[in-house]
């Protein structure tokens, strides 16, 4: 526990949630989002062809296609925006607030079964690794934020604008 809460891991997660931050400052979906408008242009005019067409099928196929590629830009959108609000959380972090949050992680470590402690740890760490030479563990955490409820629910297909 002394480990979770010593100064210098304190100071380490710190310059890593602000490097985080940093790197997510610009909304990192911006192009998708061209893209997206761009696909839904080509469907529109796919569309509007397709109706005029005595056999609209092969149009209709294309229409199909893009909008198999637009669902997957939407994807990984979400995925940008799910980032970049995490990221965004992370505007006020300060060496108080991670030392604060770690405290709450060991104690609630500390009241956990045995079997609950297995199951956190197995969500908190990423990796471990040991040197057989020195015998030197280095462990890799793996810390992630709960962005369930922090979250405004969608209200339709409204594209975020960089303010």
């Amino acid at each position: 526990m002394t480990d979770l809460l010593s100064p210098e891991f304190v100071r380490q997660l710190t310059r890593e949630a602000i490097k985080y931050r940093e790197a997510h400052q610009v909304d990192p979906a911006q192009g998708q989002r061209t893209d997206v408008a761009e696909l839904e242009n080509r469907i529109s005019k796919m569309m509007e062809m397709a109706s005029d067409l005595e056999n609209p099928a092969p149009a209709l196929r294309e229409v199909d296609k893009l909008e198999r590629a637009r669902n997957a830009l939407l994807s990984e959108i979400r995925h940008l925006e799910t980032e970049y609000t995490a990221a965004s959380m992370l505007d006020d972090v300060s060496e108080s607030k991670i030392e604060q949050f770690l405290r709450g992680i060991a104690e609630n470590m500390e009241s956990l079964s045995r079997e609950a402690l297995k199951d956190f740890l197995s969500n908190v760490i990423g990796q471990v690794t040991l040197d057989p030479a020195t015998l030197e563990c280095q462990i890799k955490y793996r810390i992630g934020i709960n962005l369930g409820d922090k979250v405004a629910s969608p209200r339709g297909v409204e594209p975020l604008l960089p303010g």
